[in-house]
């Protein structure tokens, strides 16, 4: 009788905790972001008493067809019918719980996440990661049609335990859009364990640039924490890009270095040059800026270990024969023929709109200093950018650069992991 008692709590035992998988497998998974309540029924007239911490898994066993108010009447979400692994039921309010998305739904560079496994740390060794959202409305009108969608998306690592732990990848709501672009495992601090490697991109309404983020989330002791966050925007002035695009990451083991050309105001200009300053808005002075972050160990985070490096951009020219001009004109004075393999110090970049017919375009010159100090304009197309990653980028902007910066975009990726090792051993 003891035997086969204990032989029935083993049973029990497993059949709870191994029900997480299962649960996920039959696409009917949800998970809380924060802690919640189980109601008895789609109200929150009849509380059951019962409360979870953010992290339970849930199976999905019913919704409501329409989405009720919250308690402060802001939003709007459906209420969900549950049950948890122990095998009570009730029901939970939309707000505080993520649902697995249709397999349809998910983005083709998540789908090798997509309820697969995956190993980690501390108790997430043996973890199922699949994508889950919420979506509801923000309750501005009475008429429901004219209610702006509200959802945010998850990426959810559910352990063998039924314990959760959760990333926002993107949402929509009446401010703007964000939605994960590119997902990477990779060991980035050196523990042993991969990292979440992220880039994520916005869109406000109203506004033409596009932010990136690039975030790191870890492992560390048993929860998954952000580590790291760096905006990878450049800009020209407010909401325009700059030629440059975005700064450039390159993240090896414990090491994170960013570098970017900065179009920076003449006037906050740290170099010792003479920038001639002709107009504020048809020009922007050029510092090649650089800085690295290490891994710290003790405090669970990333340091910068170098100051804010700000250096002259340097460039060569590229044909035999050509000379300074004494403004930026094609028709102003020559003064210097350039030495095809001296290091050209760019100082300024300086633009102006033209037409030819009906076409628009700009014409773009950059102030150079020569090794023996004189200064001259050169046109921007007759030069190669030296020592920097963006090099082969702001030569293809200045060969045609566009007359609205807002249409400037590239394929190139800004985002480099060198020599790290996934060691999270996905399978199915």
């Amino acid at each position: 009788m003891i035997r086969l008692f204990i032989i029935l709590i083993i049973w029990s035992c497993v059949s709870v905790t191994g029900n997480a998988s299962d649960i996920i497998m039959r696409n009917k998974a949800g998970t809380t972001l924060n802690p919640v309540q189980l109601f008895k029924d789609s109200t929150y007239e009849y509380p059951t008493g019962r409360s979870f911490l953010a992290g339970h898994l849930f199976e999905i066993i019913g919704e409501t067809k329409k989405e009720y108010e919250d308690d402060s009447q802001n939003q709007k979400f459906k209420w969900y019918q549950v049950k948890t692994p122990a095998g009570e039921t009730g029901w939970l309010y939309g707000d505080g719980l993520a649902v697995m998305v249709k397999e349809s739904s998910v983005p083709a560079h998540l789908k090798h996440f997509h309820k697969q496994k995956f190993s980690f740390d501390n108790g997430f060794e043996n973890s199922t990661v699949w994508i889950a959202a919420i979506n509801g409305r923000d309750n501005f009108h009475k008429q429901d049609y004219l209610n702006p969608p509200y959802s945010e998306k998850y990426l959810v690592i559910t352990n063998h335990n039924n314990r959760s732990a959760h990333i926002n990848i993107g949402g929509i709501n009446a401010r703007g859009t964000y939605e994960l672009t590119h997902a990477t495992l990779s060991d980035a601090t050196g523990d042993g364990i991969s990292d979440f490697i992220l880039q994520i991109s916005s869109k406000m309404v109203g506004k033409s640039v596009e932010n990136r983020n690039l975030v790191i989330h870890s492992f560390q002791a048993g929860s998954l924490k952000k580590i790291f966050e760096e905006l990878l925007n450049l800009t020209y002035e407010d909401d325009l890009p700059s030629p440059a695009l975005y700064k450039q990451v390159d993240i090896s083991e414990k090491i994170i270095r960013v570098a970017y050309p900065d179009y920076l105001d003449c006037k906050n200009y740290q170099q010792f040059y003479n920038t001639q300053s002709i107009s504020q808005d048809m020009e922007r002075c050029l510092e090649y800026v650089t800085y690295t972050f290490q891994w710290n160990e003790g405090l669970d985070l990333y340091q910068p270990i170098y100051e804010i490096s700000r250096t002259p951009v340097l460039a060569k020219i590229k044909y035999l024969g050509l000379t300074l001009l004494e403004k930026p004109d094609i028709y102003s004075r020559r003064f210097k023929k350039l030495n095809p393999n001296a290091d050209l110090i760019i100082i300024k970049h300086h633009e102006r709109k033209a037409k030819t017919g009906q076409q628009r375009h700009l014409l773009t010159y950059l102030l150079v200093q020569t090794p023996t100090g004189e200064q001259g304009y050169i046109l921007a197309d007759k030069v190669n950018f030296q020592q920097m990653e963006h090099a082969s980028l702001l030569e293809k902007y200045y060969s045609n650069p566009p007359a609205n910066k807002t249409s400037w975009t590239s394929s190139q990726s800004f985002v480099v992991i060198r020599s790290l090792r996934d060691t999270s051993v996905s399978r199915k």
